[in-house]
């Protein structure tokens, strides 16, 4: 009897696992929904995205909230390598449509995402919302952005305007570029072990090389010559790099509005989550009563669950790391993080004859 107990155990065991793991490996499978592709012209370049509508076999839902992605740093495609499918499925399995695009210059869009200021992504986004609204059953959605880390620079821009969206959600966003640059140096030298002198003193020379990024005359040859990285960067990355580097979301974040959701992984290795969450926390407490401000215990960056994914740059995550992404899709991200953000969505969700328009900012 103890042996058929034990067996009927392992075999549960089994079970469970298996189930899991196609439960996991489900939430990267978008089949069951109906996709579009779209192509927009920005600025002279085609730019390629996908919409995703939240139901296929039945009918849709009567206006569907839409949530358009704005990437963080780097040449992401519209599903960012894959990552983004657990997030997307989560939206879609909520009653959403979800739009995302390439980046300039990555998979099938044109140009060059390095030579963007944060003002030209967020009107590169700003288009892209346009665009999404002349599908017929979007015209009547509310909308709005949901942003990862450097689109915590852009999505202030766009809610400045009322009429270019009904909420934004801010994952992992930084207000100031050059603190944020000071915060990811100290987190990394103490990674590395680093003593507490050794560790000021870069953040000295931090703070020192970010002053001279804001100087226009800073070229790309006195950057060399200076020799501040080991490995230089490319030139079209330092000419990105000096192209954001005054970037600070106070003054845009002091004019919004709508409603904001801003998230951080208490565990952030790349922004500082109490200092940041406290500066949104600061400007953006009275402008909207729906406003939210949320630190997640466990979580990372991007609101994964800390003891299995926390790593500052994505080249960084082993094999086994990735692996595990792929066996747990949606349950890899911190307990609480998909609820609060499509939770929160969905109470923003507002018919759009309700959505201000541009002449209400004077109003």
């Amino acid at each position: 009897m103890k042996a058929l107990a034990w067996a009927s155990a392992v075999l549960l065991a089994v079970l469970t696992g298996v189930f899991l793991i196609f439960q996991g490996l489900q939430d990267f499978d978008l089949s069951e929904y109906e996709s579009r592709p779209i192509v927009f012209s920005f600025d002279g370049y085609s730019v390629a995205g996908t919409l995703h509508l939240p139901q296929a076999k039945s009918p849709q839902p009567e206006n569907p909230a839409l949530v358009l992605l704005v990437h963080g740093d780097g040449p992401a495609d519209r599903y960012s390598g894959g990552g983004y499918l657990p997030l997307i499925s989560s939206l879609l399995d909520s009653g959403m449509a979800v739009f995302s695009w390439d980046k300039p210059g990555v998979g099938e869009s044109d140009g060059n995402w390095l030579s963007f200021s944060m003002e030209d992504r967020a009107r590169l986004a700003a288009t892209a919302l346009a665009t999404a609204r002349e599908q017929p059953e979007l015209q009547a959605s509310p909308t709005g952005f949901l942003g990862f880390s450097q689109a915590g620079w852009v999505l202030p821009i766009l809610a400045e305007d009322p009429a270019q969206g009904d909420f934004f959600v801010i994952v992992g966003g930084a207000v100031n570029w050059l603190h944020q640059s000071g915060y990811y140096t100290r987190r990394r030298l103490e990674l590395a072990g680093a003593s507490s002198t050794t560790i000021d003193k870069a953040l000295a020379q931090t703070a020192k090389d970010g002053e001279r990024f804001l100087d226009r005359d800073f070229s790309y040859q006195d950057y060399l010559d200076s020799g501040m990285d080991k490995v230089p960067m490319p030139e079209d990355r330092f000419a990105f790099a000096s192209r954001n580097a005054a970037a600070d979301s106070t003054t845009a974040l002091a004019r919004i509005s709508a409603p904001v959701l801003t998230m951080h992984g208490a565990d952030d290795l790349n922004v500082d989550p109490g200092f940041n969450s406290g500066v949104y926390r600061k400007i953006l407490k009275d402008r909207n009563p729906a406003n939210r401000f949320v630190i997640l215990p466990g979580a990372t960056h991007a609101l994964l669950r800390a003891e299995a994914f926390n790593y500052q740059l994505e080249g960084q995550m082993p094999d086994w790391s990735k692996a595990l992404f792929t066996v747990l899709g949606r349950r890899a991200y911190a307990p609480g993080a998909l609820d609060t953000i499509t939770t929160w969505i969905s109470a923003q969700a507002v018919p759009a004859r309700d959505r201000p328009t541009s002449s209400d900012r004077s109003n």
